[in-house]
């Protein structure tokens, strides 16, 4: 087996997250949802419960900027509701139109996403996880000499 170099392996993962972000933005585009859209009822589906719009950009690593888009149209359209919690936190929910769009568009994909990691052995699914994880951290441990010096320099 040839080696693989740091060359090789980035243009095939950046190839693949690529592939990965095209199926899920062809998602969106079949259900005719934007992207964003898809993602915050994906979350909210997932979740099964409400979370706060601070939650929600962090799991999907998105700015509030483009959540807050997203949840503006969603609202609008009577999908979701923003109800208060306690001090100033606001959770979002799925209302009933919003569940029975979430039934025929995220609920679906997650369906497909379990019967591909179903498709994977026990073995494969913990390894997958433990490589994404090691590699992280080495990234993280790298960046920090980075994250030492100053812009200015």
């Amino acid at each position: 087996m040839e080696k693989l170099t740091f060359s090789q392996f980035n243009q095939k993962a950046c190839r693949l997250h690529k592939e990965e972000d095209g199926l899920y933005r062809r998602l969106a585009r079949h259900f005719g949802l934007a992207d964003s859209a898809l993602w915050i009822l994906y979350v909210l589906e997932a979740s099964q419960g409400p979370v706060t719009q601070a939650e929600l950009c962090g799991y999907l690593s998105l700015s509030k900027q483009t959540v807050n888009s997203g949840l503006k149209q969603l609202e609008q359209e009577g999908y979701i509701q923003l109800t208060g919690g306690p001090g100033r936190k606001k959770f979002l929910r799925l209302t009933a139109r919003g569940n029975d769009l979430a039934a025929h568009t995220v609920r679906p994909v997650l369906e497909a996403e379990e019967r591909a990691f179903l498709g994977l052995t026990e073995a494969e699914r913990a390894g997958l996880l433990a490589l994404e994880r090691k590699y992280l951290l080495l990234l993280l441990q790298e960046s920090e000499e980075i994250f030492q010096h100053s812009q200015e320099e």
